[in-house]
């Protein structure tokens, strides 16, 4: 009977490990290459080096950004036109409310952390190049051009520049005046280059549209989503085509499968080549300690019993089965950073 016992208890955890290897490799990976990479900090790495060091975790990233667009397009457009239209406006409703109650429940959350810990009490000894980033002060932007910009983004002019570009609103310093003709007042624009004297007309900060780097994903997503609506109202004829988006996107879950097993080789690169770009590690963790803190708590607060709560109220199932699923999403979003 031990000697059973024993054998079913080996049989389970050798179908645990089976099941969640990738998890134990990823995890495996992000320990491996904190390790690497503090061993690697008094090496003296050139710029060159440091370059082809991170290279296997670029290449990485290159792969997860390379799949991002079909698996998205693909997959909304299948879930789509699965759905039956008479029930999405239920759906897209309930939706819409979870959205918006667990984002005012996270940004309520991070303020009464923020208030509570003082996460920006004593980091006044960190600046931007102890963390490697560039020194530039970023533009304040205006609510009403960041609900525009939102509006332009839901309705891109071009899918195929929405793939790689997005709009934004950016802030031109212009000069102003008033010049008086006739019986007609106009204004004057003149583009600020150089010092301004004092008989200067006074500053103004004029929004310009501007194209920035990377995916319109709200565009993309809200067109595959409604191409996939009118593919189901075409009925038999949309078929096809649907069935053309199914197989799609079952090859590109196969490919996800694929990256899948390079995940731990490319984050155990990626994490060692970010520690060995820090200038100061122990500075670094000592002046955002808090901040830290407050993130990490805020995260778990969040997902570890917010929203698992709100799972279990609407399901009556155990939400902690459902988030061992999510192990490797949430191990590979944790390592890249993502």
């Amino acid at each position: 009977m031990k000697g059973e016992k024993a054998k079913g208890r080996r049989k389970k955890l050798i179908g645990f490990l089976k099941q969640n290897l990738v998890v134990i490799l990823t995890v495996s990976g992000v320990l491996v290459g904190v390790g690497i990479g503090m061993a690697m900090r008094h090496m003296n790495l050139t710029k060159a080096q440091m370059t082809y060091f991170a290279f296997p975790g670029e290449m990485l990233l290159r792969m997860l950004k390379m799949i991002i667009l079909p698996l998205v397009v693909c997959s909304l457009i299948s879930g789509a036109a699965s759905l039956d239209t008479r029930s999405l406006g239920k759906l897209g409703g309930i939706a819409i409310s979870y959205f918006l109650v667990t984002t005012l429940i996270a940004c309520s959350l991070a303020v009464a952390l923020a208030f509570i810990i003082k996460p920006g009490a004593g980091a006044g000894s960190l600046n931007s190049n102890t963390l490697g980033l560039a020194n530039t002060i970023p533009i304040n932007k205006e609510p009403v051009d960041s609900f525009l910009d939102l509006a332009r983004n839901l309705f891109p002019s071009n899918l195929v520049v929405a793939a790689f570009r997005s709009h934004a609103t950016d802030y031109q310093n212009v000069r102003t005046g008033n010049t008086t003709a006739g019986n007609f007042t106009y204004e004057k624009i003149y583009t600020v280059k150089g010092t301004l004297s004092p008989l200067s007309p006074p500053l103004l900060q004029v929004p310009m549209a501007t194209e920035i780097e990377g995916m319109n994903i709200l565009g993309l997503v809200l067109f595959a989503i409604v191409f996939g609506i009118a593919l189901r109202k075409l009925g038999p004829e949309g078929e096809e085509l649907i069935k053309f988006f199914n197989a799609f996107n079952e090859a590109t879950m196969v490919l996800v499968s694929w990256i899948m097993w390079y995940v731990p080789i490319g984050i155990m690169f990626l994490v060692g080549s970010k520690i060995v770009e820090m200038e100061d590690v122990v500075l670094l963790v000592t002046s955002l300690g808090k901040y830290i803190f407050a993130s990490i708590l805020g995260h778990i607060i969040q997902g570890g019993i917010i929203l698992p709560l709100i799972y279990f109220a609407f399901t009556r199932k155990n939400p902690f089965t459902f988030l061992l699923g999510l192990l490797t999403p949430f191990a590979t979003a944790f390592a890249t950073c993502s």
